[in-house]
């Protein structure tokens, strides 16, 4: 039988899509203090910025891809 997954060691990523990533930065950075922990623009048509804490186990992404509509800023 497999050993039981150590959760300590576990981190949660949290994804959406987002029309509007610029605002999705004012809000969690400017508004709540996190971090953008990393970013990238055009990829294979896709823009995205990952936002939390160095030392949580947690963080926030939001993807935008060019042309698309149907994400919501940063509700």
């Amino acid at each position: 039988m497999d050993e039981p997954t150590d959760l300590g060691k576990a981190h949660l990523r949290v994804v959406r899509p987002s029309d509007d990533l610029s605002a999705n930065v004012k809000f969690y950075r400017d508004g709540l203090g996190f971090e953008v922990l990393y970013e990238f623009r055009d990829h294979d048509g896709f823009d995205a910025v990952m936002l939390g804490r160095k030392e949580a186990a947690y963080d926030l992404a939001f993807v935008h891809k060019g042309g698309a509509q149907g994400g919501t800023g940063s509700e």
